[in-house]
């Protein structure tokens, strides 16, 4: 007796093409993700560069000249836009500031242009604000240290 071969077939079945898209869904769904997940404060360090400085406030409101930059440690670009800065004593004024910048992955990015922030007390950290992306994104905080050194030939600006 002969052996009735079954033929061949040939192509992908749809069971292979079912299963496949299964899989393929929760991988686009995360990789669309990761821009957000890397751009996240995690990555991000923000501090007041060398050139930052205070006046005292002895008859007049204390000063900070501030240069306010970050450091990215994440593998992308992230682009940012700081909205104001707030000393850590609860009741001093909050200074506008919305300036943007982005910083390049792994590098340290200044502000265009310092921010002269006037208090009515001294502060051991400044709050600063901002928001990564577009400006209907979540306003994230980060207290860095008051600059400790005094403003050397820059005039008063909280006369």
């Amino acid at each position: 007796m002969s052996e009735l071969k079954e033929p061949q077939k040939s192509g992908v079945s749809r069971r292979t093409v079912t299963k496949a898209m299964a899989w393929s869904v929760p991988a686009i769904a995360v990789a669309a993700t990761v821009p957000n997940a890397a751009a996240s404060p995690r990555c991000l360090t923000a501090s007041f560069s060398g050139n930052s400085c205070k006046q005292p406030g002895a008859n007049a409101p204390f000063g900070y000249r501030l240069e306010i930059c970050f450091t990215n440690v994440c593998n992308i670009a992230i682009t940012l836009t700081v909205t104001q800065v707030q000393a850590n004593t609860g009741q001093a004024p909050v200074q506008a500031v919305n300036q943007t910048i982005t910083i390049q992955p792994n590098q340290t990015a200044c502000l265009p242009n310092f921010v002269n922030y006037c208090s009515t007390s001294s502060a051991n950290f400044i709050t600063v604000s901002y928001y990564i992306g577009n400006a209907s994104g979540t306003i994230l905080t980060q207290n860095v240290a008051s600059p400790p050194q005094e403003c050397q030939n820059v005039p008063s600006f909280c006369a």
